[in-house]
């Protein structure tokens, strides 16, 4: 391997601003962009205080603001490291199967800069565009015949454990703590001597990530007739760093979900037929982007196999959209997960065998702040397709 690899990522600036240092890390001109984007996902959970994180490109470099007093040796030791395990994974990248707008998605899409709108306005458009999409993913559902379900906020850990969420995504998880049904102890919490902190302790759950894990725990151990389709509305909660979160990345938001469980044939025409639907929608509704390969955002290098394997064998697609004025944002997931969560519940299909599993789930806050960076929130200006989901 080229000594420069070997060496990891060389600092090559280090400043002070208003909002903190700001440091340049230099990497490999070997590494491929989609291991530049690795490396920095990991970055951003792997040290807390980061205030942002840049890619450049010409040359590589990462751009990283973090509050003042972290030792910048630290952070390109740290850089150093993730650099290294990346090198030796061999990922390829994301493979675009629809796209509307530019055919470069490096192009600035041809759209209006975002409309200015008034908080009040917003917020009332907001609410109304959120009851809208999900009535509109609702439908969708019922086109394929999907059952309503309605699960809690809280799912138990042993069936999170089964599903590995934990183990492959720990970045990501809220995990809940309670206090002791003691009477004592429940006493010196009302009467000042004792803080939460020293009283509170792990529950046997955690928020949901996803929807989805629900299903595998209400269908354990069951032969499936045919094809089961469901969908299912909800909050979902995903520990996110502080300085990526916006309109677009929120810790807890609302999921329009279609799971569904069957025969793999059945399974891979389900995830497929759906992806057109929704493609359908989304072109109407006059929205630019692309559908891609993607992948689950793991967290260890030791899972870059399983990463691998998800984009070679098109396990999810997502659904990204452009934004008005630059950016992108994924709004919508296309899952066929195969049969490994079902193997692991003891699902089987009609023959027996173990069934195979997939999921549509739609971000409906980023749906609705499209919308509105679109087309603002006067509803006489949304168009006809939205106007009528709105009640």
């Amino acid at each position: 391997m080229d000594s420069e690899i070997d060496g990891g990522a060389d600092l090559t600036e280090s400043r002070l601003t208003r909002r903190g240092s700001v440091d340049r890390f230099r990497l490999p001109d070997t590494l491929p962009l989609p291991l530049v984007q690795v490396v920095a996902d990991r970055l951003t959970y792997s040290v807390e205080g980061i205030g942002g994180i840049r890619i450049d490109t010409e040359p590589p470099e990462l751009v990283v603001t973090h509050e003042g007093g972290r030792s910048t040796e630290k952070l390109a030791e740290l850089v150093g490291e993730l650099v290294d395990e990346s090198m030796r994974t061999r990922l390829r990248g994301s493979r675009v199967i629809r796209r509307t707008g530019p055919d470069d998605p490096r192009q600035v899409p041809d759209h209006p800069r975002p409309r200015r709108v008034d908080p009040d306005d917003a917020a009332t458009a907001r609410s109304v565009l959120h009851r809208a999409f999900d009535l509109m993913f609702l439908d969708v559902g019922r086109e394929f015949a999907a059952a309503e379900r309605r699960y809690p906020a809280l799912i138990e850990l042993e069936v999170m454990d089964r599903c590995r969420y934990i183990a492959l995504f720990p970045q990501n998880a809220y995990l809940v703590d309670e206090f002791p049904h003691q009477r004592d102890l429940l006493g010196r919490m009302r009467d000042g001597t004792a803080h939460p902190e020293q009283l509170r302790r792990p529950s046997r759950f955690m928020l949901n990530p996803a929807l989805c894990f629900h299903v595998y725990a209400e269908f354990q151990g069951n032969r499936l007739d045919g094809t089961t389709v469901l969908t299912t509305t909800g909050e979902c909660f995903r520990h996110e760093a502080p300085w990526r979160l916006d309109a677009f990345r929120l810790p807890s938001f609302t999921m329009r979900e279609i799971p569904f469980l069957g025969p793999a044939a059945d399974v891979d025409l389900l995830r497929d037929s759906l992806l057109e639907r929704v493609w359908e929608l989304f072109v109407g509704l006059g929205f630019q982007g692309r559908v891609e390969t993607a992948t689950d955002p793991f967290y260890y290098s030791e899972d870059s196999a399983i990463r691998q394997h998800q984009l070679l064998a098109n396990v999810k697609y997502e659904l990204v959209a452009d934004r008005p004025g630059g950016g992108t944002a994924a709004i919508a997931s296309f899952n066929n997960v195969g049969d490994s969560l079902c193997r692991q519940f003891e699902v089987v299909d009609p023959q027996g065998r173990p069934a195979h599993s997939g999921c549509a789930a739609f971000g409906i806050d980023r749906w609705a702040e499209l919308t509105l960076e679109h087309h603002g929130w006067q509803r006489e200006r949304w168009p006809a397709l939205l106007r009528h989901y709105c009640r």
